[in-house]
């Protein structure tokens, strides 16, 4: 049954369904980066590929958040500036909060919040950390929700970054005991 649903979603849009495959490839390798400044550029190809994916599934609105949150961590590339910041998270809470019409739609809002602050303002262990807070609140909104490729997505974020988070926390381990000796 499952094999028969994906099979008549690829062949109602196939181009579709290859960009957003593209996407979460694109996502996945986001989270195996080490280099903050990598994470942020794959990050911003990922959200620019997966608003694609949302477009030609004809959802404008979901392709219109994927792009500014393409966007704002293009932006978090360039500058760490607080009003940047503060810019971006006016917008999403602008354009967020007065759509929200049940509790488990302020997780999105938690979730955007956080990994707004995460990519401005924290760098490593401490950024990757709030991005996996705003992946939880992502995923737990898409199982409740009932979004299957969005919590299968969200769900392998979140398996990546924290396998990605223990290798860099384990080599700054092994970086502090070789200082110390």
């Amino acid at each position: 049954m499952p094999f028969e649903i994906i099979a008549s979603l690829f062949a109602a849009n196939p181009l579709a369904q290859s960009v957003g495959l593209v996407a979460a490839g694109i996502g996945i390798s986001a989270f195996v980066q080490k280099r903050d400044m990598r994470l942020r550029a794959f990050l911003t190809l990922y959200c620019a590929v997966i608003g694609l994916h949302f477009y030609l599934l004809g959802s404008p609105t979901a392709a219109m958040a994927a792009w500014l949150s393409g966007l704002r961590s293009l932006a978090s590339t360039r500058t760490r500036n607080v009003w940047v910041m503060l810019l971006f998270l006016v917008i999403v809470w602008v354009l967020g909060i007065p759509k929200i019409t049940a509790p488990i739609q302020w997780l999105t809002i938690i979730g955007t919040t956080t990994g707004t602050w995460a990519l401005f303002r924290e760098s490593g262990l401490r950024m990757r950390g709030l991005l996996l807070f705003g992946t939880v609140c992502w995923f737990t909104h898409n199982v409740v929700i009932g979004s299957l490729g969005g919590a299968l997505i969200e769900g392998t974020f979140l398996l990546v970054n924290s396998h990605t988070m223990v290798r860099l926390w384990k080599q700054r381990h092994r970086e502090l005991a070789a200082e110390s000796r």
